[in-house]
């Protein structure tokens, strides 16, 4: 992309991924900066900085990152290599964030997987499987809370 190429927020919005309305309230909130607008039509001309900035984003977005964690993140990308270290504890932290997340999912997981087998032990007529399929998805909901 060359420097004095832009696009319109439907382009931008089909090459990043992200909804019109997400790059509106992006440049409303200060996230992007304000879009220069095509003098004949009004319509927002995101200029090729800004295009690098909201594909940036949208991968952040993807990953899961706050609003605020972006907004983090873009102010430690004007520093450069000076806020690398910063950089590096705002990944680090949200990967942890993740793990903790999956951790979560895997024992909701756990628990639905033992209400199938609870209910598949009910349809063959194994009471004593039933009952201590409930006695571990006890231990498991246990881990939910």
């Amino acid at each position: 992309m060359s420097k004095s190429e832009s696009f319109t927020i439907q382009e931008l919005s089909h090459q990043s991924g992200l909804p019109e309305p997400t790059l509106r309230y992006y440049e409303k909130i200060g996230l992007i900066q304000p879009v220069p607008r095509d003098p004949s039509s009004g319509h927002r001309r995101y200029p090729a900085d800004t295009v690098r900035v909201v594909n940036a984003l949208a991968c952040l977005r993807a990953s899961g990152l706050s609003i605020e964690d972006m907004r983090t993140y873009l102010q430690l990308l004007e520093k450069g290599t000076q806020g690398a270290t910063q950089q590096k504890e705002l990944f680090h932290t949200h990967a942890k964030e993740l793990e903790c997340q999956i951790e979560r999912l895997q024992i909701r997981k756990q628990y639905l997987e033992g209400k199938v087998a609870y209910w598949d032990a009910l349809e063959r007529g194994d009471t004593e499987a039933a009952q201590r399929i409930t006695e571990e998805n006890h231990r498991i909901a246990a881990k939910l809370t």
